[in-house]
């Protein structure tokens, strides 16, 4: 870290408003650090700075616009004395607006397996400094000691890890916090929420203006009056408090119902939200939404409304995609008691529900996929006859291709296993936005290949030369193993399919809780993790204390496929900094995937 002999954080520090405000304080010694520029010309923050604001400066929820609030303050006081401290300030600006979108997610969920662990005396034994071994551990339920289902409570467990409310001794055993803030999230809650799991599906029938039944209406109510407003404690550290836990579960359903009724664009475009502007049919339940954006740092109180901040703003530009993503796995997060006694059983992740925020979270990949493709047949003279989607959403990688130049003239095929999604594409069909022709495949699990290519071939078409994009599906094959996934893929490769997927990348538990709210995977992990599907890295991955399973290079290269570097890409990595012997794993991939008997036709095999 800087000395405190620096000129330009000597210069920062000694302002007496900076010193005034300890966000303000600590952020002055961030800024004051030399930052860096990646090879694709992003500005990033030296370690030891990174580690500072992570690690001293709390900015989710509420935190977040007193964070700005703090860092134009620095800004400013920087300009006076002409020192340039822009790129750093981009850099944290970046990791406040990331967090208003990743942190929820986690939330919502920690306030349902913390208030199951907790209702089934895990918790107190844990507060009680009992080490918690998971291949030897039973529960309290329904009266009787029960043993737990050791895979379900190392998920649960490793989850709350991830989120810097537990430790782990040598031995792989659970520990409470040494942190007594820590300590007192963890033991915040005695059981999980009273209201229903999907509350978001109230939520969006009240904005789009559907009169509610009254216990619906007074079940929002009491949402809005129940939310609490977290304290700012000044510097803390990035570990949630509980009142932030019980606020972000408030707020991840609200998001979504505005997204549902198309409410979501009112919070981003920075205009003053009304009750009456977001609930037609009921201002009571209005004010109750306008309380829950408010209290969560949303929005500002102004008079009978409110005006969203920069991080509201934020939110419903790009929250529902993650939001939604994690929020589709309530059936779990309402059997969670049964499930770490019994195992998961017929619990089932609702995609139905999550179509749209699907398809928001996979728009931009899916267009850097059809980029590439083209990019992949100017190079190589490849001619597309065949376009599949599989895991199909709403459509979004075939509608982007039939508005492409030449894509009326191929064939397409939409494969899902779910009922919702082909149903969903159906409707898209109808409205134009979808080819005419366009075949669907139902009942299509994208670990069988057989049932596609047999659909196909029926088809009269020829899978041979085919491209499939696929948009964060294959994580979705149940009981992965790597020999699994390795066969799974091979069964693709030796129909001749190209292979265009998107998948975020698997990250360890290490990387989590060095990354902290710079990405929504620790959710993302666990839930996968709760549903039997497998996230796998992108590449390689250092060793750590859970291992991962192999990376997706690996799974395609063993299953007979080339995967092209110059048309593959990956988004932005998950440490805002240059970390330690240089792993900065990405957050998700794009993989552009040849079979090698069609790659060595074009003479691209090496």
């Amino acid at each position: 870290m800087s000395q405190s002999t620096h000129p330009a954080e000597a210069a920062l520090t000694r302002d007496d408003d900076v010193r005034r405000d300890p966000i303000a304080f600590e952020l002055a010694h961030v800024l004051a650090e030399p930052t860096g520029t990646s090879s694709k010309g992003f500005p990033f923050l030296e370690p030891s700075a990174y580690a500072r604001f992570r690690d001293r400066v709390p900015h989710i929820l509420a935190m977040g616009p007193r964070v700005l609030r703090a860092l134009d303050l620095v800004v400013g006081v920087a300009r006076r004395h002409g020192i340039d401290v822009d790129n750093a300030a981009k850099v944290v600006r970046g990791c406040v607006l990331t967090a208003a979108i990743t942190a929820p997610p986690d939330l919502w969920l920690l306030r349902y397996v913390l208030g199951t662990l907790s209702s089934l005396g895990l918790t107190r034994r844990l507060l009680d400094g009992e080490a918690i071994d998971t291949a030897a551990t039973d529960l309290e339920r329904d009266g009787r000691r029960q043993a737990a289902n050791r895979r379900e409570l190392l998920a649960d467990l490793g989850f709350v890890l991830s989120r810097g409310l537990l430790e782990q001794d040598q031995e792989g055993r659970f520990l409470r916090p040494r942190d007594a803030h820590a300590q007192g999230a963890l033991g915040a809650f005695t059981a999980p929420p009273s209201w229903p799991p999907d509350v978001s599906r109230l939520w969006a029938r009240a904005f789009a203006g559907v009169t509610l039944e009254a216990p619906e209406r007074k079940a929002l109510i009491a949402l809005g009056r129940s939310c609490p407003t977290p304290v700012d404690t000044g510097v803390r550290g990035w570990v949630p408090t509980g009142d932030e836990i019980e606020a972000g579960a408030h707020l991840l359903p609200t998001v979504l119902g505005l997204r549902a009724a198309g409410k979501h664009t009112l919070l981003a475009s920075g205009i003053e939200l009304l009750p009456r502007s977001l609930a037609p049919a009921d201002a009571e339940v209005g004010e109750a939404a306008l309380a829950i954006l408010v209290a969560t740092g949303a929005a500002v109180q102004d008079g009978e409304g409110a005006t969203p901040t920069a991080t509201g703003r934020r939110i419903g530009d790009k929250g529902a995609g993650p939001m939604g993503i994690i929020e589709a796995y309530h059936p779990y997060m309402a059997r969670l008691d049964t499930i770490l006694v019994d195992g998961r059983g017929g619990s089932w992740v609702t995609r139905g529900a999550n179509i749209a925020a699907s398809q928001d979270a996979n728009r931009e990949s899916f267009t850097r996929a059809n980029d590439a493709l083209d990019a992949f047949r100017a190079d190589t003279g490849f001619a597309l006859h065949v376009f599949i989607e599989h895991a199909i959403g709403r459509g979004e990688a075939t509608r982007q291709r039939y508005g492409r130049p030449g894509g009326r003239e191929l064939r397409y095929f939409g494969a899902d296993l779910e009922d919702a999604a082909v149903d969903a594409c159906l409707e898209e069909q109808r409205a134009g936005r979808l080819p005419a022709g366009m075949v669907f495949v139902r009942n299509a699990d994208i670990g069988e290949p057989a049932r596609l290519l047999e659909a196909i071939r029926a088809a009269g078409a020829d899978p041979n030369g085919a491209v499939m994009i696929v948009g964060n599906g294959f994580h979705e094959v149940r009981g992965q193993t790597d020999e699994r996934m390795v066969e799974v893929l091979r069964g693709y490769a030796e129909a001749g399919v190209v292979l265009l997927f998107t998948e975020e990348s698997a990250l360890s538990i290490d990387d989590l809780l060095a990354t902290a709210w710079n990405t929504y995977h620790a959710g993302f992990r666990y839930v996968h993790e709760k549903s039997g599907q497998g996230l796998r890295p992108a590449e390689p991955q250092p060793p750590s204390r859970f291992p991962l399973p192999k990376s997706w290079h690996e799974c395609t290269a063993q299953a007979g496929y080339l995967r092209l570097e110059k048309y593959s890409s990956r988004s932005r990595t998950v440490y805002p900094t240059a970390p330690h012997r240089g792993h900065n794993p990405s957050i998700s991939a794009n993989h552009f995937c040849v079979p090698r008997s069609i790659a060595e036709r074009l003479g691209l095999a090496r």
